[in-house]
């Protein structure tokens, strides 16, 4: 019984909503079946986290039925029934944080009751709901419903000489739809493609993404005092990003647009554009230039003071929270990162926390030269996915050649090369990247031996000329060390 669905959802009641659900199984309107209210106030007694062993069929029986023989039963079809009206209740409390689905569904029974003039009062209490809300896909989306619910409110009241106007609207707010819809999916489809071994044979959506004159668009939309002319603008820039990186006018115009924007968004849209424009940083400039990693580490800066790296609510993903940690690193914020570590940690879920923070401090410790250290954080990262195997093995690969131990640097070498051939999980684009970096690796440790110059100049050509590497920097720099120490 504890493990039950049942549980699992009172477990997430608040306080007044526990009183709520009272008096919700009270009300003959919500609960017409069976009578499971004494149960539930049986159960309430173990509330918040259910943890007796009081909570099972048998005992909650006898407190239910004193003197009755155990009918496991007649407990199933109770609890069941508990589950089902739980589920409602959750239905309805949706329902009274949601104005603009209340407004909705009374429409819907207006409509259908031909009650016009309470139509068109919901119509504006509509109009107001959306009003109070910022700029999102679910803002547009909930405009293009409003205006289709007028359409069909002329028709109701044979008034189609009005329908012009919102015909109009609804067509522009589906193209916004269709902008915001388009880079999201696209942005996702290449990181499942470079990442996650995803396959796309067509690919619809990025040929359609190819082929519209976006500037014409604009330029006419800039002429006629659009509104979201700035929208359709970033999404415009930001699709460019991912489709001509090279070209860093669209990054320098989607900064500018965004800055001067962003508030007028939702929390959730300012960041996921900041993801974007960071992301972009990552991938695309170049981040042995100090400037471009100050520019990462105040675009980070500013995205958690305002609140912009947390979804959902509070919360820090662990994607987030090292990539956060490392262009501190890489800025050569020392303090601030530390004092990140402290602060921020504790946003991550529960079962990440000990092990990104063990992480961290090994990023940390390798980046201060403290190498022993490092390697001693390393030991104790426990792997969550594949992706923290693949980082922690490159950091202790790294680790292994900064303490001299170049014998267990070989072994992990080959034992690295196994893990990569063994699991067919990581993409083609990872795969490479570490392949090649393994590969230079080994062939730096034996020129620590030759000390052939012509052989370090040589490889050093190769690696500056190779796209697909793992921490290309590192390498490059390790290979200026041995020409040093030749000349």
């Amino acid at each position: 019984m504890k493990t039950s669905k049942l549980i699992n959802i009172l477990k997430t009641f608040s306080t007044e909503e526990v009183k709520l659900f009272d008096k919700f199984l009270a009300s003959p309107f919500h609960n017409s079946g069976k009578n499971c209210k004494p149960l539930f106030r049986v159960m309430k007694k173990y509330y918040p986290d259910f943890k007796t062993d009081m909570i099972s069929y048998e005992n909650l029986h006898k407190k239910l039925y004193p003197g009755s023989k155990f009918n496991k039963q007649v407990m199933w079809n109770l609890s069941s029934a508990l589950e089902k009206m739980a589920k409602e209740f959750l239905e309805q409390i949706a329902l009274r944080n949601d104005k603009f689905t209340r407004m909705e569904l009374a429409i819907s029974e207006f409509s259908t009751r031909k009650l016009a003039y309470n139509y068109s009062q919901a119509l504006g209490e509509m109009e107001k709901a959306i009003e109070k809300t910022g700029l999102d896909y679910d803002h547009f989306d909930k405009r293009l419903h409003m205006e289709i619910y007028k359409q069909d409110y002329y028709f109701l009241t044979d008034k189609i000489q009005f329908k012009g106007d919102s015909t109009l609207k609804s067509a522009e707010y589906q193209l916004i739809l269709f902008l915001k819809m388009n880079v999201t999916a696209l942005r996702d489809l290449r990181i499942l493609e470079e990442y996650h071994n995803y396959k796309i044979d067509t690919n619809l959506p990025l040929e359609i993404a190819g082929n519209v004159n976006y500037d014409a668009i604009i330029e006419y939309a800039k002429r006629k005092n659009y509104e979201y002319t700035y929208l359709i603008e970033l999404y415009y820039h930001s699709l460019m990003m991912l489709l001509k990186p090279s070209n860093t006018r669209h990054v320098a115009k989607f900064r500018e647009l965004y800055q001067a924007s962003y508030k007028k968004l939702t929390d959730n849209e300012q960041s996921t554009m900041m993801h974007w424009l960071i992301n972009y940083c990552l991938y695309n400039l170049d981040l042995s230039k100090d400037e471009n990693n100050r520019m990462v580490f105040e675009l980070n800066d500013f995205r958690l003071k305002e609140g912009l790296a947390f979804y959902p609510d509070d919360q820090l993903s662990k994607t987030i929270y090292l990539q956060i940690f490392n262009s501190a690193l890489r800025a050569n914020e020392i303090e601030w990162a530390l004092e990140f570590i402290n602060k921020y940690t504790v946003k991550l879920l529960p079962e990440f926390r000990e092990t990104m923070k063990c992480q961290a401090y090994a990023f940390l410790y390798f980046h201060t030269k403290e190498y022993s250290k490092a390697l001693n954080y390393l030991y104790k990262v426990e792997f969550i996915e594949i992706m923290d195997k693949l980082q922690t093995r490159i950091l202790t690969a790294k680790t292994h050649y900064e303490l001299n131990d170049m014998e267990t640097l070989l072994n992990y070498i080959d034992s690295t090369k196994h893990f990569l051939n063994c699991n067919p999980s990581i993409s083609e684009v990872i795969r490479i990247q570490i392949h090649t970096f393994i590969k230079y690796v080994h062939k730096i440790v034996f020129l620590r031996e030759s000390k052939d110059l012509a052989e370090i100049n040589s490889i050093k050509k190769e690696i500056t000329s190779i796209e697909e590497i793992a921490s290309k920097r590192w390498l490059l720099e390790k290979l200026a060390e041995l020409a040093d120490t030749v000349k």
